[in-house]
């Protein structure tokens, strides 16, 4: 058994390893790690965040490298990965992971999500530090309605086809949506309660969610059955009822309140038989 004490020093050998690995590619300009570690919230399962910044030739050299240099970095176990993105995350024997983003020093951008605490690797030119100090000034922008007309259709979308699918007897494509349905919930959530994290632990979902939907949420996980999962829907439907009205109330929404009413209504008065 891998202990948890094990665990946070692998995790101090592998980041070693890693650091020393990329600070010998001369394209590679610097590399910081970002996340939980630097924050000081991190536990014994907490990954590695890395972010490395290389010349425009290196990113590229990089990136078609992703999936094999985990490997040399020992004990490597599988990667996993989106088509078509820059970064790659790879797992490895001690239950350990490491996510890595590949940026062009070229095209760096100040960002929100950068404004908290990094530890900075090694960074040849100081455009990584200045980077870093730049986004300490950033707040994050307020969101745009087109967003949350499309957040909130979604939603109902999600609403509408739990209860499709489970009278249908559909039953495990209901509980992903049901699932999804969630995840938009708390997002809407965050515009209502303007969302500002002050620490990486504040995108914890348990760390900034009001009181309402955590208990619409908590009692909403129904077992694999249709009425059970017809009712967690219109239990979680009543909350979202609640947040469209309010974002209707906090935002010009270029869409008719009347309709999005009735969408939930649908739901909450079991208006389909």
């Amino acid at each position: 058994m891998i202990s948890q004490q094990q665990l946070v020093l692998e995790r101090e050998q592998l980041l070693q390893r890693v650091s020393a690995y990329f600070s010998k590619q001369q394209d590679v300009v610097g590399a910081f790690v970002a996340g939980s570690i630097p924050n000081g919230s991190a536990d014994a399962y907490s990954d590695i965040d890395l972010r490395v910044v290389a010349t425009p030739a290196g990113q590229e050299r990089l990136i078609s490298e992703k999936f094999d240099m985990p490997i040399l970095w020992g004990d490597w176990l599988f990667n996993e990965w989106r088509s078509g993105t820059q970064h790659c995350v790879s797992h490895f024997r001690s239950f350990l992971k490491i996510d890595v983003f590949y940026w062009n020093v070229e095209t760096l951008q100040p960002s929100p999500f950068l404004r908290f605490d990094a530890d900075i690797l090694f960074d040849r030119t100081g455009q990584v530090q200045e980077l870093l100090n730049q986004s300490a000034l950033l707040s994050f922008p307020p969101p745009e309605t087109t967003e949350i007309s499309r957040v909130m259709s979604k939603a109902l979308a999600c609403a509408h086809e739990v209860i499709r699918k489970a009278k249908r007897g559909e039953l495990f494509h209901a509980q992903a949506l049901l699932e999804s349905l969630r995840s938009y919930m708390i997002q809407m959530e965050d515009w209502l309660c303007s969302f500002e994290p002050v620490a990486v632990a504040d995108f914890k979902v348990e760390h900034r969610i009001s009181e309402r939907l955590r208990a619409a949420l908590a009692s909403s996980y129904a077992p694999l059955e249709a009425t059970t999962l017809e009712a967690a829907t219109i239990e979680l439907s009543k909350v979202l009822s609640e947040q469209i009205s309010e974002l209707h109330s906090c935002f010009a929404l270029q869409r008719p309140l009347e309709n999005d009413v009735y969408a939930v209504e649908l739901v909450t008065k079991r208006l389909v038989g």
